[in-house]
């Protein structure tokens, strides 16, 4: 007896040595439809995708002689929505270590600004206990006007307050769902070279500089089941183009299905998914990176060469990321098991400055939901924004309030003839070598939309123009200005440089 509580009393002093047992590591998803609902169809009689009601006929379904439009993002204004192709999503993720739980919700929308996000982060039910929560627009051009920059003309809004209302309920009941479906996961990783040829991947404005790789995290059971997967690539979810009328989650929305469900082609399934619920998060798309009409995307199962805009071509592209991935899991070492993922949130505020003052004006006029500062000395106008660094496991996620231009996160920034400033360029180092991750994603439209994130060195609003262009570039449009690309940039840097490298 004595020789056994000997025993005992050892095995007691080394357990408690060694300390608690490691908490284990948890991963949730979930889902809801965030859809417009109840708004009235038309005729585009004229067929330009703008609503002339001079022209066009809209179905007065409750006789009041006035058109309830849902007015649709991205593109030119007037443009309203005539049904719905697929419906649009909120899906959302949780991750939780046992000290730290990190919450990822995204919206089949174009953008949300940091007013929006700050609402939906008040809104989480305290009880659910999220850390950090990281909200993203999938950037789709193809849903409702979110920021209202397109309603039925040029300077009217086309946001729907009640619509988004619904929106931030279901985007918080996603993670509602995503917490109350937290299970044991095994996290996995991946980084998917040499697909964006085949995708059709274009930059349309030089310098031509891609973000290339499609980067992954898969989230599974120990049965090897899918419970969830985050697919990072850098794309404008717009392929459906400028004359469609119909709500869709464009490409996104077929990574989405043809990952977990399968490809799909005349309601059969042709190549089986991989299970589970997929989430997209738009990567670096400044510049722009896009498949312009004409240029062609190849079909991952027909090898049909698509040029034309619409709704085959989001699908060609949507399965052709969708098929990466798969091939990658099928690979013998495709995927990389973390072996003990652990949960880390380092974000920042950020001063913009804002020199693009039609913006600011259309805030002062309630057409954005923007706020700013004004100093006195020196005289300028600033807006606040957000980055931030996601440690999850050994991937990392980098947030981005905007639209960057790749050569800030890879390199090649360039001060080319007609730039309206000569100077070396300022967003240097790039941001995507000083991440230290094993995998590591860039979110853009994160927390906030601020529109073309652009080196300095490259902005260009006043002839003569970059590259011996003919006409202004779009970027500056609908950027707050010169300096904000270094602001963020700014801010940003020192995050990922204190990370370090995963060892």
């Amino acid at each position: 007896m004595r020789l056994l509580m000997t025993l005992v009393a050892v095995l007691l002093t080394a357990l408690s040595a060694a300390g608690p047992a490691a908490a284990e590591f948890r991963a949730g998803f979930g889902t809801r439809v965030i859809t417009p609902q109840g708004f009235e169809t038309w005729t585009d009689v004229d067929g330009d995708a703008q609503y002339n009601p001079d022209v066009d006929t809209f179905n007065d379904t409750n006789g009041d002689g006035v058109f309830e439009a849902a007015w649709m993002a991205g593109f030119q204004s007037g443009r309203a929505a005539k049904d719905v192709r697929d419906d649009l999503m909120a899906v959302a993720a949780v991750f939780d270590d046992g000290e730290t739980r990190i919450g990822i919700v995204t919206a089949d929308v174009v953008g949300l600004m940091a007013n929006f996000v700050a609402s939906v982060r008040t809104a989480v039910p305290p009880e659910l206990e999220l850390d950090y929560v990281l909200v993203h627009a999938t950037h789709n051009h193809e849903g409702p006007d979110t920021q209202g920059l397109w309603g039925p003309a040029d300077f009217e809004s086309g946001v729907s307050e009640a619509y988004m209302a619904r929106m931030k309920a279901e985007m918080v009941g996603a993670l509602e769902d995503s917490v109350a479906a937290l299970e044991p996961a095994l996290l996995s990783m991946a980084t998917i070279e040499g697909y964006d040829a085949a995708l059709g991947t274009m930059d349309t404005r030089k310098p031509h500089i891609l973000d290339p790789g499609i980067r992954v995290l898969m989230l599974k059971r120990n049965d090897d089941s899918v419970i969830g997967t985050l697919v990072n690539y850098g794309m404008h979810v717009e392929l459906a183009w400028d004359k469609n009328l119909s709500f869709t989650a464009d490409l996104a929305g077929y990574l989405r299905r043809g990952l977990s469900t399968g490809l799909e082609y005349e309601g059969e399934i042709v190549r089986p998914g991989l299970g589970g619920t997929t989430m997209w998060l738009t990567g670096n798309v400044g510049g722009l990176m896009t498949v312009l009409p004409g240029e062609a995307v190849v079909d991952p199962w027909t090898q049909e060469e698509i040029t034309a805009s619409g709704h085959a071509k989001a699908q060609a592209f949507g399965y052709g990321v969708a098929s990466a991935v798969l091939d990658t899991a099928l690979k013998p070492g495709g995927f990389y098991e973390d072996p003990a993922p652990t949960l880390g949130v380092a974000a920042r505020s950020v001063d913009v400055p804002l020199a693009n003052y039609p913006l600011a004006a259309a805030s002062l006029l309630g057409l954005l939901d923007r706020d700013f500062d004004i100093d006195l000395f020196p005289p300028r106008l600033t807006t606040q924004s957000e980055v931030a660094l996601l440690k999850i496991g050994e991937a990392r996620i980098a947030t981005i309030p905007g639209e960057l231009y790749p050569e800030i996160a890879v390199g090649g920034v360039e001060n080319p003839p007609g730039a309206d400033y000569e100077m070396d360029p300022v967003e240097v180092p790039p941001l995507r070598p000083a991440m230290g991750g094993r995998v590591n994603l860039m979110v853009n439209l994160a927390n906030d939309a601020i529109g073309y994130i652009i080196p300095k060195s490259e902005w260009d609003n006043t002839a003569p123009w970059i590259y011996d262009y003919e006409e202004e570039t779009y970027g500056e449009i609908v950027s707050v200005g010169p300096d904000g690309a270094a602001a963020i940039h700014g801010t940003l840097l020192p995050l990922l440089q204190s990370d370090g490298p995963v060892p």
